[in-house]
This record gives structure tokens, C-alpha cells and sequence, in this order.
């Protein structure tokens, strides 16, 4: 079920929204930072877990999603300064990062970015990593939508409006896409998507028709960042033992598990756990759990 939305005006006037989930009424806060394309009804998927954890997550969303303004010409290191003034309005002092997928380049930003009196701690599942580290075993699509936006963002956007269509605005005929699409993907990946919970199908297909709703620029202009430098490298990343969690199946084929690895080896002290017999969807469903208790015993442990 769809969760509420708020709006956080930003001082530059543009919006940021967000919504609640797990224990609202927490201290312990964890940020979630959504897929691509999606936007915060993703976190639908580990709403349970929280509670059960006491957990309060908040999934807000980036510039061009939902209903947050698009912002013509950002950076993927833009993106800290807009969490932390959030985090201010909603006078949280601590917090932990969680992403999933093209949350991942997002959540490494601010750790390079954020002060650790603020941001104590990351996980990410299955998560995106620089295109420079190889993308090898990458499935064809994604390879072709990086490189496309590199060079016309408006292209790649335009590309989501083909794939897409009039399905954006209607959760069943989007499902019944999902249904085509993953058809392509790995058994582990289909298996989840047809037999999964009913929260994860509704976290995938109204974190994309709301992603979408108020067009494809925000898409457009998301895959160029990843595709492109991000600002930083990740070599440059402090990080102190425990703080840092990358979940990942060996299967996946939307960022296969060898780009895992390989910025795994880059960041001193970030952990990887390879989820043998996962792939992307799969890997979320299988590990959300253990993933949300993590990141809260880094704020346990802060």
C-alpha cells in the first residue's frame, strides 16, 4: 500500500519528497535511497522489517522523480547537500544510508561528502558501481542506456517513453510488463518476481509509475550520471570496519557481481557479501532483512 507523501521545500525553492516507513515514531533513522528508475514507494519493501526492528525509514526522492523538482545539469555530488538539509528540517542528527540498486552511486556520495557526526554508516544491495570499473556481463540494455546518455540524456529519457508508454500511468499494465521484462532475467530474478511477496511487486511497480509521473528528463539525466565521472574516486573513501555493507548476488546480470568486487577491493574496510544463486530483484528479497538489521547495529554501535 501506498504511503503518504511529504514535501520538503529545499532553499534554492525547489521540492524534495520523501515517505515514512517501518517504525515512524523512531529515533533510529535510516535514509533510503531508491533504484533506478523508481522513487520512494520502493521502500514498501522493507517497511515490515523496520518495524520489527524499530526502525524508522525515510525514502525521499531524487531531483526529476516523483515529486521532486527536476534539476537540469546535476551532479551526483549535488545530491549530499539536499539529504542533509533534510535532515535538518526533520531534525534527525544520526543517520544511516540504505540503497538498492543506482541508490548505490548516492549513498557513497554522501559518505565521501557528509560529516560522520551525521552519516554513521552505509548498505547497499546489489548496488551500482562506476562504469569505469568494466561492465562486463552487464545485460545489453543497460549497457546501451549508459552510453546513450553520456551523450543525450533527452535520448535515453525518450527511451524509457518508447519502453514504457502509456503503461506509466496505469500499476496493473505496468506489472503486466514486468511480467514481459523478466522473462529476459535470470531464473533467481523471475522466480522472485512471480512468487515473491506482494510488497516487493508493489515496491518495483509504483516506485516506477511514480518515478515517471511527471516525466522522463529525470530518468534521462540519472543515467548520465551514472555513466559519467562522479566526482570522486572510490579509493578516497574513509570508511572504518563495519560501517560499510555491499550485499550482491553472483547472478546478477543488471550490474553483475564482478563491479562489486572490484570497488569492494577499492574502499578500504567496506565488507562484500556475494549471495550465491541471486541475482538483482532476487538479491533484495533474500537479503532486505538481514540488510535492514545490519545498518541498524551501525546505529546501535555509532
Amino acid at each position: 500500500m501506498a504511503k503518504p507523501v511529504e514535501i520538503f521545500k529545499l532553499p534554492d525553492g525547489r521540492n524534495i519528497s520523501y515517505a515514512y516507513y517501518g517504525d515512524v515514531d523512531s529515533s533510529k533513522t535510516i535514509f533510503y535511497h531508491h533504484g533506478f528508475p523508481s522513487s520512494h514507494d520502493e521502500a514498501l519493501v522493507c517497511d515490515d522489517v523496520a518495524k520489527q526492528h524499530g526502525l524508522r525509514v525515510i525514502s525521499v526522492d531524487r531531483p526529476g522523480m516523483a515529486s521532486s523538482t527536476y534539476q537540469p545539469n546535476r551532479r551526483l555530488v549535488d545530491w549530499p547537500a539536499d539529504l542533509l538539509a533534510l535532515a535538518d528540517y526533520l531534525k534527525v542528527d544520526r543517520f544511516a544510508l540504505l540503497a538498492v540498486s543506482g541508490g548505490g552511486p548516492y549513498v557513497l556520495a554522501c559518505w565521501n561528502l557528509l560529516p560522520r557526526s551525521r552519516c554513521i554508516g552505509v548498505g547497499i544491495l546489489c548496488g551500482l558501481f562506476p562504469t569505469k570499473l568494466g561492465l562486463s556481463g552487464m545485460m545489453l540494455m543497460n549497457k546501451a542506456l549508459f552510453f546513450t546518455a553520456q551523450w543525450s540524456p533527452w535520448l535515453a529519457g525518450r527511451a524509457f517513453q518508447l519502453g514504457i508508454g502509456s503503461a506509466k500511468d496505469d500499476p496493473a499494465a505496468l506489472e503486466r510488463l514486468m511480467d514481459e521484462t523478466v522473462k529476459s532475467r535470470p531464473g533467481p530474478d523471475r522466480d522472485s518476481w512471480q512468487n515473491g511477496s506482494v510488497a516487493h511487486r508493489q515496491s518495483l511497480t509504483l516506485g516506477l509509475k511514480d518515478a515517471l509521473a511527471n516525466g522522463y528528463d529525470g530518468a534521462g539525466w540519472e543515467a548520465r550520471i551514472y555513466g559519467t565521472d562522479w566526482g570522486f574516486n572510490l579509493d578516497e573513501l574513509k570508511v572504518e570496519p563495519g560501517k560499510m555493507v555491499f550485499w550482491h548476488g553472483d547472478q546478477d546480470v543488471n550490474v553483475p557481481v564482478a563491479m562489486a568486487e572490484k570497488a569492494a577491493k577499492l574502499i578500504p574496510n567496506a565488507e562484500l557479501r556475494v549471495a550465491k544463486g541471486e541475482a538483482h530483484l532476487s538479491l533484495v528479497s533474500a537479503k532486505v532483512d538481514e540488510a535492514i538489521r545490519t545498518v541498524g547495529q551501525m546505529i546501535d554501535t555509532a
